[in-house]
């Protein structure tokens, strides 16, 4: 980057030094165009992943609902104040229960058994919601949580409610 002159003294190169600046204001400018180019990409992957945690609970109750369609196989019970959906699934000698219910911000589940001393799962959390209300009215079940209503036709002769 320097050379000495005819005198002796030094000289700088001022081309040499114009490229080395240039190259590290490029650089920078890389370095900082991928650090917000990585910002961006966390913050959409968040908000998707929020989204879909979000439309969760509404589409696995209602999931839950439309494969449980059978006679007598739906039921709403209240429990402190709030809806829990009640499936019940006859599969042979047993009877099983699925439990849905809301709990401190969360879609809650957990299968039991009629029979006592029999299977018992501890509850699981489903999805993140902050609201959760069940309805079996006329053959139509009525499912709210934070993402919104559907309403589902139920197939069913008779429906428990």
């Amino acid at each position: 980057m320097d050379r000495r002159s005819e005198r002796g003294r030094r000289e700088i190169d001022y081309a040499s030094l114009f490229v080395v600046a240039l190259f590290s204001i490029m650089l920078i400018g890389i370095m900082v165009l991928s650090a917000m180019a990585g910002s961006l990409f966390d913050s959409i992957t968040e908000n998707r992943t929020e989204n879909m945690n979000r439309r969760g609970a509404l589409s696995y109750t209602a999931s839950k609902i439309i494969a449980s369609d059978e006679t007598g196989a739906l039921m709403v019970e209240q429990q402190d104040g709030s809806d829990v959906l009640v499936i019940v699934d006859p599969s042979g000698e047993r009877q099983y229960q699925t439990r849905i219910w809301l709990e401190d911000g969360y879609l809650m589940e957990s299968i039991s058994s009629d029979q006592a001393g029999n299977i018992s799962s501890e509850p699981v959390k489903v999805a993140k919601t902050d609201e959760f209300r069940v309805s079996i009215e006329n053959r139509i079940a009525t499912v709210t949580t934070g993402d919104g209503t559907r309403r589902i036709y139920l197939h069913a002769k008779e429906v428990s409610s």
